[in-house]
């Protein structure tokens, strides 16, 4: 299992992504999830890795609160079947995201809270 990235919410995706390439990072790659009505970016280290993943949900230019501003952490694994299982069975709790293609295609992911309701993603590529 690695630790990939961790994502945030922010209401000027383009403020967030000038402030991070300042930081160092730089865009890796930008994606618009139609289904789910936001746009995603990936600011990452020059030299890979860990990743920032910005989460600009459509329409939400208010800003969010601080429990809704973060998002999740998220770990690549080889079997995502068997570690969703058994992450649930070590106290995680299902959050209707179970093992499937994002947006019907490509990798799958699913999502699982730890004990503290912090959402955790798995993605298998």
């Amino acid at each position: 299992m690695e630790f990939v990235h961790v994502a945030t919410r922010t209401k000027d995706l383009d403020r967030a992504i000038a402030f991070y390439e300042a930081l160092g990072l730089r865009l890796d790659h930008k994606s618009e999830l139609t289904k789910n009505k936001a746009t995603l970016a990936f600011m990452a280290k020059p030299d890979g890795g860990f990743a920032i993943e910005l989460v600009y949900n459509w329409g939400t230019d208010g800003g969010y609160d601080g429990g809704e501003r973060f998002g999740h952490f998220a770990f690549d694994v080889d079997d995502i079947a068997a570690e969703y299982r058994r992450l649930v069975a070590a106290g995680g709790t299902e959050v209707g995201r179970a093992p499937a293609p994002l947006q019907g295609q490509g990798h799958r992911i699913a999502f699982v809270a730890d004990p503290d309701g912090n959402w955790v993603e798995l993605i298998e590529r």
